[in-house]
């Protein structure tokens, strides 16, 4: 049970009802966290960033969705583990596709591009100091954009600090994320540190 109650019907406007719905048919954000965000202005306008953040700009959704995924695990957030967007599905995220980004060091079918944006978003996951660096940056360079850069900057902060508050809130336990998709109870261990 989460620790912030879902808005109720009755409590619903047109305007979280669409959040609601729009959540359905995308996938992410699932319409569990809307329906906890929906009950508070904040709430709304973050859902309206995030669902901006992660659906427009340049860089790829698959690719935004595996670094979401790959953040996810690293803190060991079990409803944001288990979300999985349909775009990206529809994108060729696939199973398979995820453990390959959750051992993206070892992946063999990921591309240079992606694993350049899985190893920055582990590092961003690992701490300020592990980004702030010109090496960093300077890879980043060879495979993205500033403007991309940018965008994956903002993404990975944002699934960092709101993918926090949303394990807080005890949507999904770790342990039934883990019953849920098994793999992450493997990959658990290696990810921890990140």
């Amino acid at each position: 049970m989460p620790r912030i109650r879902f808005i109720e019907e009755r409590e619903q406007t047109p305007e979280t009802l669409a959040m609601i719905e729009s959540a359905k048919r995308t996938g992410a954000p699932d319409p569990r966290v809307v329906s906890i965000m929906a009950r508070s202005p904040a709430g709304r306008a973050w859902v309206r960033y995030w669902s901006s953040l992660l659906y427009d700009g340049l860089l790829p959704h698959r690719l935004k969705e595996m670094c979401r995924i790959r953040i996810s695990v690293g803190h060991q957030c079990g409803y944001c583990s288990t979300v999985r967007s349909n775009v990206a599905k529809e994108e060729g995220l696939t199973e398979m596709l995820v453990a390959e980004a959750l051992d993206w060091q070892a992946s063999t079918q990921l591309n240079e591009r992606e694993r350049a944006a899985l190893r920055y978003a582990e590092l961003f996951k690992s701490g300020d100091d592990a980004i702030d660096s010109d090496a960093v940056y300077d890879e980043l360079r060879r495979h993205f954009s500033e403007e991309e850069i940018i965008e994956l900057g903002l993404f990975c902060g944002e699934t960092v600090a709101a993918g926090r508050f949303v394990r807080s809130m005890s949507i999904v336990s770790w342990d039934e994320a883990c019953e849920l998709n098994p793999l992450l109870a493997q990959v658990s261990g290696r990810t921890q540190a990140a």
